[in-house]
């Protein structure tokens, strides 16, 4: 209980400051509070520091975020699809042409826990990478940042075409990690730069449906590339890594020129867009100009115990997805008996459900303006599933 007392502590100094990071409140759950037929809730107050007349109206501001949507948030959903494919993709690769001698682990002459290694290594470097890469966003923006990224994991994944043990898929999964490692932070922070807090839920909720889209194209790739093991003197592994590897660096070229940079410099924004998007946010507003590094707020952070909530639930929250990701198709061939096409198929039949559940989760946390439920129960209702699986 005093953990959680120290919870609203940190919120409510946070409100001061203009963020807001939700409660433990049932109260808007289901349905938002209004007030003269407008959201009523501690994020509407924290937004309405803005300023206090805004001088454009709500059609500008929504012709403003429809803009934005596909500049900021489109982009971002196609680099983490691109991303999260290339990240995950080993789980798909491990059940093709199983028993074949043409197989990945024949091939490369896994045993034991090395291919388990193999993934997990990816995820060590991105561990270590991830707090560099929030500052080289802020250094460089995304526009030039995010496509170079692209083109690194790009280029790691087309190298592993040329594996031939598992030492060689180690190093290469290690690499994997560093470019990968600012792809989900730089989003989020790019996020920040142009969407308010009541707005952010749906865009965070479609941009994380990206990695059940890239799970399920993973696997449909899978099973079409399948049917090209032995054409062009490459096994059907190969040519995936090859193409999902190359899709990438093809895309970085547009994905450079459709993203924006920041608020304040972005050329592809009219001068009233730009104002616009610059004031319409609260005190708690992320910007270029914001100091890049500064210690008390590093301790400030690091000694609240919401950090340390938010930590412990995204550590969980990625250990099953990854699991997931990385293992269903195995699940699916060595336990269930599948074959290896079945095994791709159903597990990208089970990503597809999922994304309609994190667009409609997303838009109704914005709309009732709650956040900590619609985190919290989704999360808890999925242990009698996992319970099922064991």
């Amino acid at each position: 209980m005093k953990f959680l007392k120290s919870f609203d502590e940190d919120r409510k100094a946070l409100e001061q400051e203009g963020v807001y990071i939700g409660g433990w409140s049932f109260k808007n759950v289901l349905t938002p509070t209004f007030k003269d037929g407008k959201h009523d809730s501690s994020e509407d107050r924290v937004e309405s520091n803005a300023i206090e007349e805004p001088d454009w109206t709500r059609a500008e501001e929504r012709a403003l975020v429809r803009k934005l949507d596909m500049r900021v948030l489109l982009p971002c959903f196609i680099i983490y699809v691109l991303a999260y494919m290339d990240r995950s993709n080993l789980g798909n690769i491990k059940v093709m042409q199983k028993g074949l001698p043409s197989s990945f682990e024949k091939r490369l002459g896994l045993k034991g826990v090395q291919f388990n290694w193999a993934i997990s290594v990816t995820y060590f470097t991105v561990t270590l990478m991830l707090f560099p890469s929030n500052l080289l966003l802020k250094k460089y923006g995304a526009k030039k940042f995010l496509p170079l990224l692209m083109i690194g994991w790009g280029a790691v994944v087309m190298c592993m075409v040329a594996l031939k043990n598992a030492a060689g898929l180690i190093t290469a999964r290690f690499f994997l990690g560093v470019p990968e490692s600012g792809v989900v932070p730089c989003c989020i922070l790019y996020f920040s730069f142009w969407y308010k807090p009541s707005e952010r839920a749906l865009r965070v909720g479609i941009f994380d449906s990206a990695n059940a889209l890239a799970s399920a194209i993973s696997g449909f790739l899978a099973v079409g590339i399948s049917h090209l093991d032995g054409k062009g003197g490459l096994d059907g592994w190969q040519w995936l890594l090859l193409i999902e590897g190359a899709l990438p660096i093809v895309l970085a070229v547009p994905i450079y020129f459709l993203l924006l940079s920041f608020p304040e410099t972005s050329t592809a924004l009219t001068e009233r867009e730009r104002y616009i998007a610059i004031n319409r946010f609260g005190r708690g507003a992320t910007r270029k100009t914001d100091v890049t590094w500064s210690k008390p707020a590093f301790i400030r952070i690091m000694t609240r115990g919401s950090t340390y909530i938010f930590f412990i639930s995204f550590t969980a929250l990625c250990t099953v997805a990854v699991g997931l990701a990385n293992f269903l198709p195995t699940i699916l061939s060595s336990f269930l008996r599948y074959s290896s096409q079945q095994s791709n198929l159903y597990s990208a039949i089970v990503n597809l459900v999922a994304i309609p559940l994190f667009w409609t989760i997303g838009w109704h946390s914005d709309w009732t303006r709650e956040r900590m439920w619609h985190y919290l129960i989704p999360a808890l209702m999925s242990i009698p599933g996992f319970a099922v699986w064991t």
